[in-house]
């Protein structure tokens, strides 16, 4: 029979996918969360039978017998509570991105190589059965030497005006706005298969530029864009145009189109979690080679059709004592793209990544 692990899951926003995730792995026990907001906490724990409830993360370290923690606060709190678990024995699965900047997420990834402790950033939706099969047929040859890349995640999340001001229109708080919060995922998977970024240009606007703060009543600026646009070069000379928004109405989908000499394939998940009052189509992957007449719908393998979660992998990994991907490596790396496509906003100039 499998090891038991026992997980401790911080942060209950998204952090309530977290426990659904672990829950759902075999022989994995959610013993503890923790949130500043205690009732929140309590009703979330009777909600889905977690033993052990707390407040103060320290606590909850000291407190319980955890073998992993999962750490789904905002991001300004990712670097010292990963440190601080890391120096209490747990392995720890981090939301992304990985931190504020590169030089707290490199110290993540240098303290966790220092424990020999199992880490992962939770690039959730890299685990799509058919966005695995995407990479295997690059990484085959299906379309040939890699021309142009296009990529984007469209969403209507943050076009009400009426949306009141939280963490992720903070600076302090979110580091990133629509980059952060879907950019760094689009960089993740093009960079996981088309090869590490060189150089980055970019351009990101805050379209709604005031909100009610709920706590004071006060209207005040948001500090962190809705939108984000920026072409790219990639490793072997490699182009690439991203673009991210968090206001596109009745819209909501990610989309990743690879061109290359031979063919091209195209993959799109539509976001069921948004309600848009127009059909949308399931997810796909569509793909053509210069040969053929028409672009068509590619089967996913067998193998890949229940590919395991980011959060099987994670504790897969713990289980197995092998590394697990993505790591808070790939965290670094996305966050060296996403902090250049900062700067090159900033001072409107191409950046290169060192």
């Amino acid at each position: 029979m499998k090891k038991k692990i026992r997980v401790g899951i911080v942060g209950l926003g998204f952090g309530l996918q977290h426990i659904r995730g672990f829950q759902d792995c075999e022989n994995v026990e959610v013993v503890a969360v923790c949130d500043v907001v205690g009732k929140k906490v309590e009703q979330i724990a009777r909600r889905f039978d977690i033993p052990c409830v707390f407040t103060n993360y320290r606590d909850m370290l000291k407190a319980s017998e955890l073998d992993a923690v999962s750490v789904a606060t905002p991001v300004y709190l990712h670097h010292s509570m990963t440190l601080e678990a890391l120096d209490a024995g747990k392995h720890v699965l981090c939301e992304k991105p990985l931190a504020l900047n590169v030089q707290q997420g490199k110290r993540m990834y240098e303290r966790a190589q220092e424990t020999g402790l199992k880490h992962m950033t939770n690039f959730c939706w890299r685990f799509s059965p058919r966005l695995f099969h995407m990479k295997e047929l690059v990484d085959s040859g299906y379309v040939g030497p890699l021309y142009h890349i296009e990529a984007r995640w469209i969403e209507g999340s943050g076009a009400d005006p009426g949306l009141p001001l939280y963490w992720r229109h903070k600076k302090a708080e979110g580091g990133f706005g629509a980059l952060g919060d879907l950019g760094v995922h689009i960089i993740e998977m093009v960079r996981w298969i088309a090869g590490d970024f060189s150089r980055v240009c970019a351009k990101t606007t805050t379209l709604i530029d005031r909100r009610q703060d709920p706590t004071s009543g006060r209207v005040l600026p948001t500090e962190l864009e809705d939108s984000c646009m920026f072409i790219a070069e990639l490793e072997r000379n490699i182009p690439a145009l991203i673009h991210v928004s968090r206001c596109a109405l009745f819209n909501s989908y990610i989309s990743l189109e690879i061109y290359g000499r031979d063919g091209v394939l195209i993959y799109q998940m539509p976001q069921p979690s948004v309600d848009i009052p127009v059909p949308r189509q399931k997810t796909s992957l569509v793909g053509a080679r210069k040969e053929d007449d028409k672009i068509e719908e590619i089967p996913t393998p067998e193998k890949l059709q229940k590919i395991p979660s980011s959060y099987e992998r994670f504790i897969e990994g713990i289980r197995s004592n092998q590394p697990i991907h993505p790591s808070f490596l790939e965290g670094l790396k996305v966050q060296e793209v996403a902090d250049a496509v900062v700067i090159s906003a900033s001072e409107r100039r191409w950046v290169p990544i060192e």
